[in-house]
């Protein structure tokens, strides 16, 4: 089992190919069969219980950003993330930055407000889809890069956090 940082938290998750396309994963405990098939380089096709979801996928140094029904996740793998500062420390990465290129539809917070694990930062749109950037644990915006409308590239720091 793989353990990930999200926000203040930790995810478990495990997986096991059962057939070509059919996986069980295991996330926190509870097993799910998924039948995934690999789209592009960042795209799976997933159906889980019979739902058909598209995830995206970007990579930003040890983090997995996780693009799935208009909300974006960033999975930080535990030894990458307690290696970084401890396990004592705050695992939340203190800068937000965009997992792909896009367009900033819309900043939703300012320089010097209090945010909450969850809040809303800002949303991309990339891959015409919208993307809702969202604090991980409870921080104070120190910086924010963009603006309303400006084109970004992946990889660019768009809101800086301090915990």
């Amino acid at each position: 089992m793989q353990h990930y940082r999200h926000g203040g938290g930790q995810v478990g998750v495990a997986v096991q190919r059962t057939a070509a396309d059919r996986f069980t994963v295991t996330l926190d405990g509870r097993p799910r069969t998924v039948e995934a098939v690999l789209a592009d380089s960042s795209t799976l096709r997933l159906v889980v219980d019979g739902v058909a979801h598209t995830v995206r996928i970007a990579r930003s140094g040890a983090a997995y950003h996780v693009a799935i029904g208009g909300e974006t996740y960033v999975l930080t793998p535990e030894a990458a993330a307690a290696a970084a500062g401890g396990a004592s420390a705050v695992l939340a990465a203190p800068q937000i930055v965009a997992p792909m290129p896009g367009k900033v539809l819309q900043v939703l917070v300012r320089v010097g407000q209090r945010v909450q694990t969850g809040d809303g930062l800002l949303i991309l749109e990339a891959m015409k889809m919208e993307h809702r950037m969202i604090a991980e644990a409870p921080a104070t915006v120190r910086a924010v890069h963009v603006a309303d409308g400006q084109m970004v590239d992946g990889g660019a720091v768009l809101v800086e956090l301090e915990y």
